[in-house]
């Protein structure tokens, strides 16, 4: 068993969403936090398009088949600078902020749409709208992973950087222009908020829920998996059983 602590800026976790907002998920989920863990051990998740196993007519790498086996638990860290209320864990302060950026997107429109402004435009893109994009400030976090000898072998020598194994680009969170500032591994699992399932029929208040993304399927939108996961109310290094989610091969819960 392994555990790592993931320290970011800025990141952003998006559902398949089209529009003028673009949600983020509250949290890293446990798709992102294994396609990590796997970027660090140097194995490419991407079935690419001109692979043979890639049969597919939709024109985007693939999920490939047959990865590493695990269950992988994710929690806040707490941060022992500042004062914690376990009863709430919104007031603790080791939780990612919630932030708004707002762009324009620029494009040529399906049909008559904004053609009062084409000519003004000069050739340049005359379509304008306003889109808002969440993303995460202050992302700290902690990555459980229990897998067999190798795989865990490869993710310790990856956060080394002992490994030679290669891998494909710069590990990111969410958004390519959101890089990692430390992925480095823990001498011990910490005292951490481990986001768990939140039960249909759960009792009380539940603090800080959202929707994490436990399985992605590229080709068929429709059999991506998401649940309701919130951190557990009191801060701790035993991590629920209900928190630990499974992947590899070929089979998720």
């Amino acid at each position: 068993m392994l555990a790592v602590y993931l320290e970011a800026p800025f990141a952003a976790f998006r559902n398949f969403t089209a529009g003028w907002y673009r949600p983020s998920a509250g949290f890293i989920p446990p798709t992102a936090a294994y396609g990590l863990l796997l970027n660090f051990a140097g194995i490419d998740s991407r079935l690419r398009e001109e692979e043979p196993d890639h049969s597919s007519k939709v024109p985007a790498s693939l999920l490939r088949k047959g990865l590493p086996p695990c269950r992988l638990a994710i929690g806040a860290i707490v941060d022992h600078r500042s004062k914690h209320d376990k009863t709430e864990p919104q007031e603790a302060g080791c939780f990612p902020a919630v932030q708004t950026i707002y762009q324009q997107l620029h494009n040529y429109p399906v049909g008559t749409s904004g053609g009062d402004r084409e000519k003004s435009a000069h050739g340049n893109k005359y379509n304008i709208t306003p889109v808002r994009r969440e993303l995460l400030v202050g992302l700290k976090a902690v990555l459980v992973i229990e897998a067999n000898a190798e795989f865990e072998n490869r993710i310790r020598k990856g956060c080394l950087g002992e490994t030679d194994q290669t891998h494909y680009g710069i590990p990111f969170v969410g958004d390519n222009s959101f890089m990692i500032d430390r992925f480095d591994l823990l001498p011990r699992i910490p005292s951490a908020f481990w986001f768990e399932r939140v039960l249909p029929d759960q009792q009380g208040e539940v603090f800080r829920t959202s929707r994490l993304t436990m399985h992605i399927d590229r080709e068929d939108s429709s059999k991506t998996r998401s649940e309701l996961f919130a951190p557990c109310s009191t801060a701790s290094p035993l991590i629920p059983a209900s928190a630990w989610v499974s992947f590899g091969e070929d089979s998720w819960n």
